[in-house]
């Protein structure tokens, strides 16, 4: 968290927030979540450059700035961006870049694992060389039935496991994955490489479907407000979760009487229904 969806809010709201502004200067307030370069270097080499468009890649928001640099942020957990007049300082301020027009993009962080770098579009420091490992993303056209196919056969382990393998699902994880899964009528604990291939293509038209969702719904802000878009205000797609968050609450499937319970899978809880996924 936060996952695409909300990765994408983000950078929807972002845009027209920043294209053609230049940064004015940069405060690093703690040097460990500049991922690259150091954070001397970071804020002397990215002030001056001016914002001419935004991207994505998973979870990685990506803030083109001209001269073919980007700098890209990664949210983690509980990482968002706002952006604030020059006079305000966000609570777990990390990064503060002065914008030109007297606001300021804000990278607020209160568990300080989210991480900021400065790169050259054309060569990606070792820092990053996940996103070179990353695979499809469900929204896009080449998440079909057959990639998710080839990469869950033969695997032993659960299907709750390789979706949030971002190897495999790029831009998935613990919310996302639960509701996809119960969209598909699939438990998260069996075994992926165990699934039919019907079974297979429900799943990749769910995760389709459900990101869909929580981008049109502008994400999920929790109950302890992680998440927000960059203006303040929440997302709206908590209001349809359908098994996240709901354990011990009967399921909304229509005409199902079981009871969304939750299942420990590694080090990341699960959440089912028992009685609708098989």
């Amino acid at each position: 968290m936060p996952e695409l969806p909300e990765v994408e809010t983000i950078r929807r709201g972002l845009t027209p927030l920043l294209v053609g502004r230049r940064i004015s200067g940069v405060v690093v307030r703690r040097n460990d979540v500049v991922g690259f370069p150091d954070a001397a270097d970071f804020a002397r080499q990215v002030a001056g450059h001016r914002f001419t468009g935004t991207s994505r890649r998973g979870k990685y928001l990506m803030l083109e700035l001209e001269g073919g640099r980007q700098l890209i942020v990664h949210l983690r957990l509980s990482g968002h961006l706002e952006v604030v007049t020059g006079s305000v300082r966000p609570r777990y301020e990390r990064v503060r870049f002065g914008l030109s027009g007297g606001k300021a993009l804000s990278f607020v962080e209160p568990r300080a694992l989210g991480r900021v770098y400065f790169v050259n579009w054309t060569a990606y420091p070792p820092a990053l060389a996940g996103m070179r490992e990353m695979g499809e993303e469900p929204v896009r056209a080449g998440f079909t039935t057959d990639y998710l196919a080839a990469k869950l056969r033969g695997r032993k382990a659960s299907v709750k496991s390789l979706l949030l393998d971002q190897r495999v699902c790029c831009g998935v994880g613990n919310i996302y994955s639960d509701e996809a899964l119960h969209r598909a009528g699939i438990r998260p604990t069996r075994r992926a490489g165990r699934l039919s291939r019907a079974e297979v293509g429900r799943l990749a038209r769910a995760l389709r479907g459900v990101l869909n969702d929580g981008i049109k719904w502008c994400g999920t802000t929790m109950e302890d407000g992680r998440y927000v878009l960059p203006d303040g205000t929440r997302g709206g797609f908590q209001e349809r979760l359908r098994v996240f968050g709901r354990e011990g609450q009967r399921c909304w499937r229509p005409g199902c009487e079981g009871v969304i319970r939750r299942v420990q899978i590694g080090n990341r809880g699960a959440r089912y229904c028992p009685a609708c996924q098989e």
